[in-house]
């Protein structure tokens, strides 16, 4: 048997991702690996984090906060699995000839809930691995649980959170990317706005902030695990930059004027940090999905106005999705069904190629 380690020489890393002591800590929406492997047998050691263990619950069923995950073989789900202990060997194909193919394994929950790792690849003896071509188009979603694919996989709108419902290979920042053949990066955080998180009682929430955290390695609320880590923003530079954010903020700003602008204010302030951290970036300004998000559109294209008003930067776009129906149905807590993601992920990649048609986004 022979055994790789998931890093940089092996694999192409997806998302934002960590090594340590050897391990590939998968964080955020989407964060994975791909290969491609020339074997009779693959067979891949997971780890989890605090949240990694079986079930404590009555009836056996499934813990809200395991990290989800998924291993495709040449485009097909093959295995799709949860952390329910700390440590798991999963074989995902042994015997026969010898098999050449492309793997991509995917965590399809967020990062505000679990982590897990990557240990080891191991194959048979002859076997081989290398890392996929870099794309030429590389994208960032930066947004809150619409983007995590939260709920996407829900049977109705009263059923609630858990990551067993959650995949971000469901929600239109992913499948964007895969209509585009891009490769991406999803920053983002369920719950979490620009001036406010999600609030139920109007008051502001200022716990939950992209703002805060977007520089940061990660964020959860059961691990302390790297939360003193800083993002390396130049191992990942996009030419598209997709900020679906204020669903959650309109829930704090609702129709108060001074609150909407305060909202496009911290905005504005948003902008200029992801412009410093992505000097080469178009930036596309979306929202709309959910319903009521059109209430808060107007203070986005406030918010681009001024943004280049301050600092002369014209290199952004504003674009308002048509809202879920009920034609569509509901995933959890409301959240866009499989159908909207759907809609919204052709919306998002027709936009983006009219970008580069435009030469507004070079390749």
């Amino acid at each position: 048997m022979k055994s790789f380690l998931a890093n940089e020489d092996n694999v192409k890393i997806l998302g934002r991702t960590l090594q340590e002591d050897g391990t590939r800590w998968l964080i955020l929406s989407a964060s994975g690996i791909e290969f491609s492997i020339e074997a009779k047998k693959l067979v891949v050691d997971f780890t989890g984090d605090e949240t990694a263990h079986p079930s404590q619950k009555a009836d056996g069923s499934p813990e809200m906060n395991w990290a989800r995950y998924e291993i495709f073989v040449d485009g097909k789900s093959v295995i799709l699995g949860s952390m329910d202990k700390s440590e798991k060997s999963v074989t995902v194909f042994e015997g026969g000839a010898t098999k050449k193919a492309v793997v991509k394994i995917l965590k399809l929950s967020e990062g505000t809930q679990s982590f897990m790792g990557i240990k080891k690849i191991t194959t048979d003896e002859d076997g081989k691995i290398s890392p996929t071509p870099q794309k030429k188009l590389k994208i960032e979603f930066i947004g809150d649980s619409i983007t995590c694919g939260y709920g996407v996989e829900g049977k109705c709108s009263e059923e609630p959170f858990s990551t067993q419902t959650e995949n971000a290979a469901k929600a239109y920042a992913y499948l964007a990317a895969q209509k585009l053949d891009a490769d991406y990066l999803l920053t983002s955080f369920s719950g979490f706005g620009i001036v406010s998180g999600w609030t139920n009682d109007g008051n502001i929430n200022t716990i939950q902030l992209v703002p805060a955290h977007y520089e940061k390695f990660a964020f959860s609320w059961n691990s302390k695990r790297f939360e003193d880590r800083t993002w390396d923003f130049t191992s990942f530079q996009p030419q598209v930059i997709v900020i679906n954010l204020g669903t959650n903020d309109d829930s704090y700003t609702q129709d108060i004027e001074e609150r909407q602008n305060e909202y496009a204010a911290e905005y504005v302030k948003f902008l200029k940090t992801v412009r410093e951290k992505n000097p080469n970036a178009h930036f596309v300004l979306a929202m709309s999905i959910m319903t009521g998000g059109d209430r808060l559109f107007p203070w986005i294209e406030k918010a681009a106005k001024l943004y280049t008003k301050e600092t002369g930067d014209s290199r952004l776009s504003t674009l308002h999705f048509v809202p879920q129906t009920k034609e569509e149905g509901f995933g959890c807590d409301s959240h866009p069904s499989e159908a909207t993601q759907k809609r919204c992920a052709d919306v998002m990649a027709d936009f983006i190629e009219k970008l580069i048609a435009e030469k507004k986004v070079v390749l």
